[in-house]
């Protein structure tokens, strides 16, 4: 998902989103222990994995009333469950199933308890839950920008609990089919292939969408409003589309007109695209993009205003470029919990930049675009630590959202600059396709990413996540150069910052009246120290002239 931080204060302004609790009348159990999520991962997923959602939704032709059906087909991995914990809000609970057969529950604020016949370990239950309501959250049922009905799923974090029943969490992924029951004017969207659609009384339409990979809860989306849906183009065989709301047509062709040329950049650079179709869709996100698994929700603002030109067409081909680099990183391989975020947000951040090296926009292109883009990512980076101190693995954060931060996203692309230069293009891109393909439609940690770079670099690159992930901070340098005689000179390195001394390769360009000279030193300690042959009098020392390197600089001279 796309967030936007200033310059230079580098803080996204965060507004808190209420927790609205309810509890309905439900059917007497015993009482039964909360299985709360653990600080890493969730604890349900030792005893439970959810395999696929059957999630059936009719959507109102008046007011804000859904009914929903959603089947949640499990595994259990641990013998003797008794209960099925899942998290629900506060639509009402009017029956549960079990396997066929009525299955007492317990509905609590945030949680539904279902109780669970005897099985033992490897059983594949099936618990359908019937239910209705108005979704405070999650699920939105609003007019559009123009005035007209809408609908649309919005659920990050963990927000999918809104509107059905699941387990919200990162960690358990699983397949899904969408039955989508609407008024025949509303066009729907969904993840996933449209598998049919069928006219369901006078003004009804039933349509149903599968998705055969498994992503996570907050990406499984429907959209439905009036949508002008267009084809953009095709790459390997996946169709790309806009849906747009037909009064901004004209500006959806321009947001999404590179489109297909930035699916078939990812697609041969990280690996096969990793779902059925690619839909850009105009919606009521309250991100700026929502990297929905196959159907990417955008701002209905900001499409609507996209020109396709200058500074705004950069802007838009940015956000698209960002979101859809998260088909692979974030949607096909998912941070198996919140706190490993950089895992979605630093890629999606750094791969953005990475086209724009390769394929250019307004500004140029190559390494100077990508030392551009690089700069004003470093600018927002280094402007966040000083307000927080925080490090890029955060775990004492419980408020998800404020995990929506320059950490996660321009540290987190960073790391992964940082990263290519110390083990070099090949070696880097060629890791970064072997993460895609060991954990595609899986979720992973950073010590699963830390260990595919091991195994494609051949080195240990403990000591880089350790600093650079774990750590708060980056190097402040301090750089002093002097004569040393006989057509040498000596230049000085200090760390300044408040934390420990970082360990990396640096580039040092020197420079004389007559010409420069490139270096490349090694530093790991607070003050290291090298001596130059140098042709003249040694005047200038550039450090990281190609911007390779997250630091501050402070110039000494003597």
């Amino acid at each position: 998902m796309t967030r936007r931080f200033s310059v230079p204060e580098g803080v996204w302004l965060r507004g808190s989103f209420a927790v609205l609790l309810a509890a309905g009348l439900v059917p007497p159990i015993s009482a039964a222990a909360q299985v709360p999520a653990a600080r890493e991962g969730d604890a349900r997923t030792a005893a439970v994995d959810v395999l696929h959602y059957d999630i059936r939704l009719e959507l109102p032709s008046e007011g804000r009333t859904v009914r929903g059906r959603t089947g949640i087909l499990f595994e259990l991995l641990e013998p003797g469950l008794r209960e099925l914990p899942l998290d629900f809000g506060a639509l009402t609970v009017d029956s549960v199933h079990v396997d066929g057969a009525a299955a007492a529950f317990r509905h609590r604020p945030d949680r539904l308890d279902v109780q669970l016949p005897p099985a033992e370990r490897g059983a594949r239950p099936e618990a359908v839950i019937w239910y209705h309501g108005e979704p405070v959250d999650g699920l939105f049922l609003q007019a559009n920008r123009h005035g007209d009905d809408s609908v649309f799923a919005d659920n990050w974090p963990n927000r999918a609990r809104h509107w059905f029943p699941g387990v919200d969490h990162p960690s358990d992924k699983a397949t899904v089919e969408f039955e989508v029951e609407a008024p025949s004017v509303l066009d729907v969207v969904a993840n996933g292939y449209l598998r049919d659609a069928v006219q369901v009384g006078r003004d009804r339409t039933r349509t149903r969408w599968t998705v055969t990979a498994e992503i996570p809860t907050y990406c499984m989306v429907v959209g439905a409003t009036d949508f002008a849906v267009t084809r953009v183009g095709e790459v390997d065989g996946v169709e790309v589309t806009s849906w747009a709301f037909p009064p901004d047509s004209a500006a959806a062709a321009a947001a999404f007109a590179r489109a297909p040329e930035i699916l078939a950049f990812y697609d041969s650079l990280f690996g096969p695209f990793p779902y059925e179709k690619l839909a850009h869709v105009q919606s009521s996100t309250r991100f700026g993009g929502m990297e929905n698994s196959s159907a990417i929700f955008y701002d209905e603002k900001r499409v609507g205003a996209a020109t396709g030109r200058g500074e705004n067409g950069d802007d838009m081909t940015d956000l698209v470029a960002h979101e859809t680099v998260h088909q692979w990183f974030g949607d096909a391989v998912t941070e198996k919990d919140w706190h490993h975020l950089w895992l979605s947000e630093g890629f999606a951040e750094y791969f953005a930049a990475v086209f724009f090296e390769f394929h250019g926009g307004e500004q140029g292109r190559g390494a100077a675009e990508l030392r551009r883009r690089m700069a004003q990512a470093a600018a927002t980076a280094i402007s966040y630590f000083g307000e927080t101190g925080e490090a890029v693995y955060n775990p004492g954060e419980r408020d998800y959202l404020e995990l929506l931060n320059p950490n996660n996203y321009q540290k987190g692309a960073w790391i992964l600059h940082m990263l290519r230069r110390q083990v070099g293009d090949p070696v880097f891109f060629e890791g970064i396709q072997s993460y895609y393909a060991t954990f595609r439609d899986g979720t992973a940690w950073t010590d699963d990413f830390e260990r595919v770079m091991e195994e494609a670099s051949g080195l240990d690159l403990g000591w880089f996540f350790e600093q650079w992930v774990r750590r708060p901070g980056h190097p402040v340098l301090a750089i002093e150069h002097a004569p040393a005689g006989r057509g040498r000179a000596v230049v000085t390195l200090r760390q300044e910052q408040q934390v420990a001394p970082f360990r990396f390769p640096l580039d040092l360009e020197l420079g004389w009246r007559s010409g420069t000279r490139r270096e490349v030193v090694s530093v790991q300690g607070l003050e290291t120290s090298w001596t130059f042959e140098t042709p003249e009098p040694l005047e200038t020392v550039v450090l990281d002239p190609d911007g390779w390197l997250l630091h501050e600089v402070q110039r000494r001279s003597r």
